[in-house]
C-alpha cells in the first residue's frame, strides 16, 4: 500500500482541482442572473432577474409531479440568460410549500399556484407586463394549460412540456406548443391528441391561435427538462409570440459540471479510503467461520426477497389504504416495500456481522461522501435537497424502513469488490427494479415509481460505489438507507 501512496495523493489532488473547477463554472453560470426567494399568498417562489436595464418579458416555470422548482432551474437559467425574468414556484405539497397536496378536493390547487406566481411578476417594475408566458412540465404542463385559458389577458404563450390529459380549444390558451421526448411514450401521444383537440399545427401570433407540437429526440420524461432543443425551442416560441428578438440561449453546462464534480468526489474517496482502512478477515469482522453461506447466491436471494415483499405489499394494500399514508405520497409504500424485501431477505439466510460502534462513524463518513458527491453541489444545479422542517419528521422513519434492505445489499456484496462488487449490485438493483415495478403497478399510489425506476440504477450506484471499499455492512447500510431516505424525503408531495 505504501508504494502507491504517491499515486493516491496525486489522484486525490486531482480530484480536489476538479470539484474546485465544477464549483467555478457553475457559480459562473449564475453571474448576470440575481436569484430572490420570495412567498406570495403561501407559494414559495424563486425569482430569476437577468441583468437587463429595461422591463423584460417574464415566464412562469411550474414544476411536475414529485419536483421542485430547483428540477426547473436549468431551463430557468437559459431564459434568464436570454433575457427573461423568470417564476419558479413550488406548487403545492412541493418542495418548501407547506399547503398540503389535495388535488382530489381541489383539482384547481396547482393552477392558482401557477396564477400566484404570475401576479408575483406581474407586481414586479422588472417585468414587461405586456410580454408574459407560461411553461410546466408534466403535472405542471396541465397547470399551466389551465392557467393560460383563465388569462388570456395576460399571457401571450403557453409551452406543455410532457403534457397529460387536459383540455385546449383552438383559441385558448394563447399561442400553445407542445412538447415531449421522443422516448415517453405516453406523454407524447398525450401532446399529439392535444394538438388536434387545438385545432392542428399552424395558426397565428397575433391572433393568439398559433399551435405546434415540438419533438425533443433521444430524450425521455426527465431528460427532457436538460435538453437545449428544448430550451431554445421554447425560447424562440415565446419570442414569436410576443413579437421580439431574444438573444440566442447559450448551452447551460452545469449539469455536465455537477456530474464532473460527483465524479470528482468518487476518485477522491476511492484513493484516499484504503490509506485509513485495512484489510480484515471475516473472522475479525465478526462473521462466523461459514460466512459465505450466508453471503452466496446473492442475486436469488435478492429475487426472492422482492417476489415476498411485492406479495406481502399487496396483501397489506387489501387491508390498509396505503396512498398516502402518514401524509405523504409514494415515499412510504417504498420504504415499506424495501423493509418487507429487507426482512425477507434477512430471513432467508443472509446474516451480517455483529455492529460495532465504529460502523455508526463509518457510516457517518459515508453519509457525508454521499451528501458531497450528490447534493450539495446539485441543490445548486437541479436538486430540492435541503428539507424544509416540516418535512424533516419523515427522515428518521423512513431511514430506518429502509435500513433492513441496505444492511441485507451491503452483506450481500460483503468480500466482493471492484467490477465484480459493482456488477452483483447492479444485478441487484436490477431484480429489484422488475419486483418493486410489480408492485408499483397493482398498489395504490405506486404507479408514479414506474416513470421513475429507471433512476432507480443511478440512486444505487452511487451508495455501492461508496460504500464497497469500506466493506463494513453495517455501515454501508446506514449510510445507503440515510441517503434514499433523505432522497424520499425531499421528492414526494405531502398530503
Amino acid at each position: 500500500m505504501n508504494g502507491h501512496r504517491p499515486l493516491r495523493l496525486g489522484a486525490a489532488l486531482m480530484a480536489v482541482l476538479l470539484m474546485a473547477l465544477a464549483w467555478w463554472m457553475v457559480l459562473a453560470a449564475e453571474r448576470g442572473v440575481q436569484s430572490l426567494s420570495l412567498t406570495r399568498d403561501g407559494v414559495p417562489v424563486t425569482l430569476l432577474l437577468p441583468a437587463v436595464s429595461e422591463p423584460a418579458p417574464g415566464v412562469v416555470m411550474a414544476h411536475g409531479f414529485a419536483g421542485s422548482e430547483r428540477l426547473m432551474r436549468h431551463w430557468a437559467l437559459t431564459l434568464a440568460r436570454s433575457g427573461v425574468v423568470v417564476a419558479l414556484p413550488d406548487l403545492s405539497g412541493h418542495g418548501r410549500n407547506q399547503t398540503p397536496l389535495d388535488w382530489w378536493n381541489d383539482p384547481e390547487q396547482f393552477q392558482r399556484d401557477v396564477q400566484t406566481a404570475l401576479d408575483l411578476l406581474l407586481s414586479r417594475p422588472e417585468v414587461d407586463h405586456r410580454h408574459l408566458g407560461l411553461l410546466g412540465h408534466s403535472l405542471g404542463a396541465g397547470a399551466t394549460i389551465d392557467a393560460g385559458k383563465l388569462r388570456l389577458n395576460d399571457v401571450s404563450a403557453v409551452v406543455a412540456v410532457s403534457p397529460g390529459q387536459s383540455e385546449v380549444g383552438p383559441d385558448s390558451p394563447r399561442n400553445l406548443m407542445l412538447m415531449a421526448g421522443a422516448w415517453e411514450g405516453p406523454f407524447l401521444a398525450a401532446a399529439r391528441t392535444l394538438l388536434e383537440q387545438a385545432g392542428g399545427e399552424g395558426g397565428d401570433t397575433l391572433q393568439g391561435t398559433a399551435r405546434t407540437l415540438t419533438v425533443i429526440p433521444h430524450a425521455e420524461h426527465i431528460g427532457v427538462l436538460f435538453r437545449h432543443e428544448a430550451h431554445t425551442a421554447s425560447l424562440g416560441w415565446f419570442a414569436q409570440a410576443w413579437d421580439l428578438s431574444l438573444p440566442a440561449a447559450d448551452p447551460n453546462p452545469t449539469l455536465a459540471w455537477w456530474l464532473l464534480h460527483l465524479l470528482a468526489v468518487l476518485i477522491l474517496w476511492r484513493a484516499l479510503v484504503p490509506l485509513f482502512t485495512r484489510r480484515e478477515s471475516p473472522s475479525l469482522l465478526g462473521m462466523h467461520p461459514d460466512w459465505l453461506d450466508h453471503t452466496r447466491r446473492p442475486l436469488l436471494r435478492a429475487a426472492l426477497s422482492g417476489i415476498g415483499a411485492s406479495v406481502a405489499l399487496i396483501g397489506i394494500g387489501e387491508v390498509i389504504y396505503l396512498d398516502g399514508l402518514g401524509g405523504i405520497l409514494v415515499s412510504p409504500q417504498f420504504a415499506l416495500w424495501l423493509a418487507l424485501a429487507g426482512l425477507f431477505w434477512l430471513a432467508l439466510g443472509t446474516r451480517p456481522p455483529r455492529p460495532e460502534w465504529s460502523d455508526l462513524g463509518w457510516g457517518v463518513a459515508l453519509f457525508g461522501v454521499l451528501m458531497l458527491a450528490f447534493g450539495v453541489l446539485g441543490a445548486k444545479v437541479w436538486l430540492a435537497w435541503w428539507p424544509p422542517l416540516h418535512r424533516l419528521p419523515y427522515l428518521p422513519i423512513l431511514t430506518l424502513l429502509i435500513l433492513p434492505w441496505a444492511v441485507a445489499l451491503s452483506t450481500a456484496l460483503l468480500g466482493q469488490e471492484g467490477i465484480r462488487g459493482f456488477g452483483v449490485g447492479l444485478g441487484i438493483t436490477l431484480v429489484t427494479m422488475v419486483t418493486v415495478g410489480v408492485a408499483a403497478a397493482v398498489v395504490d399510489g405506486m404507479m408514479f415509481l414506474l416513470i421513475i425506476l429507471p433512476l432507480l440504477p443511478v440512486m444505487l450506484a452511487l451508495p455501492l460505489l461508496v460504500s464497497l471499499p469500506v466493506q463494513r455492512p453495517w455501515a454501508g447500510g446506514l449510510a445507503m438507507a440515510a441517503f434514499l431516505g433523505w432522497t424520499l424525503t425531499m421528492m414526494f408531495p405531502l398530503i
